[in-house]
């Protein structure tokens, strides 16, 4: 991984300065700081295509790296887990990614100031709105490698439970939030979410790190090894369900410090537990399957 340039590194061919295309070309990898009472990065990136109600998407697939404080020596342990992840395709001007049953717009570049676009519906966990709302504050161009490309300022309505917000370009999306909807509390009694900067983006002919941040560090697991386990929903009011192709044998719910609150034995493709009794809040699941694997997934529980 490159971590040493200060500016936009653009390669394009001849044919593709005459062309109008948008989004990414290949291979395209986002990389975020976060904080929140840890600390670490997190890693987004294109894992192949799919099919989606006849739709060809494209997954992508995220990890975050979270360094944790483990006692009062100041020791620190990386836990490694699924972050927020999704499914999008492009249409003309429009990037559109998968929400929860059915498509809606994720970023609209043919869009001009004070335009709107519902960026999520059907959700209005956290005391907010059942739709959240996209507002375009600005529209402008940026030129890249001799092309020009649309770039948007993007705000949120009020209520919004789900938002994309700060400057977005239609080459490689946002620089200064995340690619995907990230979550907001309506409810100031939540404990607020990572705080989420963005670092670096690179794909097959563009590198961009504004700000000479090493993109990764400190890498532990291979996160191509890891087994996926589907959790479900998340954020939820408590109770929970886990999908894994390997049968689940031990699920452990922990808190932001590491200790274990809960405990469930299973031998399961398909398990449900119930986290009702617990407050409202950021927790880890540390799931171990069959066959001896380990990851850890974070979950928001917003209460009863």
């Amino acid at each position: 991984m490159k971590k040493s340039l200060l500016f936009i590194f653009v390669l394009v061919s001849l044919s593709a300065v005459s062309q109008s295309t948008i989004w990414t070309k290949g291979h395209a990898v986002w990389h975020y700081r976060f904080t929140n009472i840890s600390y670490g990065y997190i890693k987004v990136w294109e894992d192949g295509d799919t099919t989606i109600q006849n739709q060809v998407c494209t997954k992508l697939r995220s990890v975050k790296h979270d360094f944790s404080q483990i006692n009062q020596q100041g020791d620190l342990a990386e836990f490694v887990s699924d972050y927020i992840g999704g499914y999008i395709y492009v249409s003309n001007d429009t990037v559109y990614h998968w929400d929860v049953d059915h498509f809606s717009v994720l970023y609209d570049f043919s869009a001009t100031m004070n335009d709107t676009w519902v960026l999520q519906s059907g959700g209005g966990a956290f005391g907010c709105n059942d739709t959240s709302l996209c507002v375009v504050q600005s529209a402008q161009t940026v030129n890249l490698g001799g092309q020009d490309y649309p770039e948007l300022t993007l705000s949120y309505a009020p209520g919004s439970s789900e938002y994309v917000s700060g400057k977005v370009n239609s080459r490689f999306g946002p620089s200064e939030a995340y690619v995907l909807p990230f979550y907001r509390n309506c409810d100031s009694t939540i404990v607020e979410w990572d705080q989420i900067h963005f670092i670096c983006f690179e794909d097959d002919s563009l590198y961009y790190n504004p700000t000479n941040e090493a993109c990764e560090y400190y890498l532990g697991l291979n996160e191509s090894a890891l087994n996926p386990v589907t959790v479900y929903p998340n954020p939820s009011s408590g109770k929970i369900e886990l999908l894994s192709d390997i049968p689940l044998k031990n699920i452990q719910v922990m808190n932001l410090v590491g200790a274990t609150l809960k405990a469930f034995d299973a031998n399961l493709t398909l398990m449900e537990i119930n986290l009702t009794e617990l407050p409202s809040g950021t927790y880890y699941l540390k799931i171990e399957n069959s066959n001896g694997e380990q990851i850890i997934k974070p979950i928001q529980l917003s209460g009863r």
